[in-house]
């Protein structure tokens, strides 16, 4: 018997179905693994292995701890700098409707956990729906490991997706198995149910498989957005840490024959030739003299010299600028080797992080203007039209990735103004978001209204002989 999932499908599944289901179980499969693999990396989980006299110094509970998580900060410092700040777009009402979800959804946060999970798996996940509870679009992050991207060999767009889950039970009750299916234009929902996989309709759900059109009849399009890293025309991205886990490891052992040094030769290890005192122990304390008798005529006592620890320290030191430069992160972001340099120094030094974020702002913006458009489509079919979605589109804007010299920095902008630079470009490019730049707006027509009143009541009182 055929199993899919840890489930047979029911015997009314097709032939067709039977091996979709199949190919997702494999593709689960491979991909969870290297999931797996790259966030425990992230989060610190190494493969280190301790030599005996390691593990009987330290703590066990600590036996997994030893490690110096380089992984990390190496996401970090793009994550930090991938900031959605609004969206433009032809219509004011499609950008000022795609904000005011953003917010209402809280994206500010969700969208630090959509970017940490495309940078450190390779594929970050985001299903776009509809909330009958508030009668709003929704959009939700999602696991890796739950969601299978189907892309086209002809067009390199995606054609369909699932996600497969299980739901937790009520205390007592057994966990059920789930698997959604998610075309352009239907859903198809499925549940693992006495070992068989059955179609399933949820409450509410009018038929199977649910229809996914807008007001026309024509496709809404997949409600899953697929977030890749540096995908190129691959299914999958690209975990941020795939090329630095080998050097991971390497600095993880050079760290373990580090301590071995210093546990072993890091103090001076004494030695006797022909003294009788016991079992060749010579107590070495603060205020502590040695009374040894020879045994006979040319009894020595000496030590031996220290170790040299500069070989394993200039290893990790070159280690460590290899993962800087493979993963174009600035060293200075390690702290190593002094503090943080200025001026042009932190300029050049942070030049490759910048061009490289800059290049993820176009393929993950890509992807949140996809979001957004679907959403505000979502928006017409089960609430109320937003004007513009059918005809205008979208862009992201991003706060600037560039640590940059804030008085040189506002120099630039004054000259980008008197070449014409609309207001609210320059104002963007400063950082503030939709919500700031609205509020200015406001502010600044306001103060135009009061000086203008002011001007009419000083020429008026002028005019009357009062001033």
């Amino acid at each position: 018997m055929i199993m899919v999932n840890g489930l047979r499908p029911a015997a009314t599944v097709n032939p067709e179905t039977l091996a979709l289901f199949i190919w997702l179980e494999d593709q689960l499969r491979l991909r969870r693994s290297d999931y797996e693999l790259y966030r425990g990396y992230y989060g610190g989980d190494h493969r280190v292995l301790l030599s005996d006299r390691l593990k009987a110094f330290l703590p066990q509970d600590l036996l997994h701890s030893f490690r110096d998580n380089f992984c990390q900060p190496v996401v970090e410092a793009v994550r930090d700098r991938l900031n959605v700040t609004g969206f433009t777009s032809g219509s004011d009402d499609l950008a000022g409707w795609a904000w005011e979800l953003w917010q209402v959804q809280r994206m500010d946060a969700t969208q630090g956990i959509v970017h940490a999970e495309t940078l450190i798996t390779g594929d970050g996940y985001l299903l776009v729906d509809w909330d009958t509870a508030v009668k709003s679009s929704r959009l939700t992050p999602q696991l890796a490991e739950m969601i299978v991207p189907h892309y086209s060999e002809t067009t390199r767009k995606l054609d369909w997706a699932s996600k497969k889950w299980v739901e937790t039970a009520e205390i007592g009750g057994t966990p059920t198995a789930r698997l959604n299916l998610y075309y352009p234009e239907r859903v198809e929902k499925y549940l693992g149910k006495n070992n068989v996989w059955q179609p399933f309709q949820e409450e509410g759900d009018a038929d199977w498989p649910l229809p996914w059109l807008d007001l026309a009849g024509e496709p809404l399009g997949v409600p899953v957005i697929h977030f890749r890293n540096d995908a190129h025309t691959a299914d999958f991205g690209r975990s941020e840490i795939l090329d630095v886990v080998p050097l991971q490891d390497l600095l993880n052992k050079s760290l373990v024959d580090l301590v071995q040094i210093l546990d072993t030769m890091g103090f001076p290890q004494r030695w006797t030739l022909n003294v009788a005192h016991g079992n060749s122990k010579v107590d070495i304390v603060p205020g502590s003299m040695n009374d040894f008798h020879a045994e006979e005529d040319g009894a020595q006592v000496g030590q031996y010299p220290e170790a040299n620890v500069d070989g394993p320290l200039k290893a990790i030191e070159v280690i460590v600028q290899h993962i800087a430069s493979i993963s174009r992160t600035p060293q200075h972001l390690f702290q190593i080797g002094g503090g943080q340099p200025s001026g042009e120094a932190l300029k050049t030094s942070e030049s490759g992080l910048v061009h490289k974020v800059k290049r993820k702002q176009v393929d993950l913006g890509n992807a949140w203007e996809d979001a957004m458009m679907l959403a505000a489509r979502i928006q017409g079919v089960f609430g109320e039209a937003v004007k513009g979605a059918d005809t205008d589109r979208l862009e992201t804007t991003w706060a600037d990735p560039e640590t940059r010299n804030e008085e040189a920095f506002l120099a630039g902008l004054g000259i980008k103004r008197t070449l014409g630079v609309p207001r609210q470009q320059v104002w963007r490019e400063m950082g503030y978001d939709a919500n700031e730049i609205a509020q200015m707006e406001e502010d600044l027509q306001a103060e135009k209204a009061a000086d203008a009143n002011l001007g009419s009541e000083i020429l008026r009182q002028f005019s009357q002989g009062q001033v």
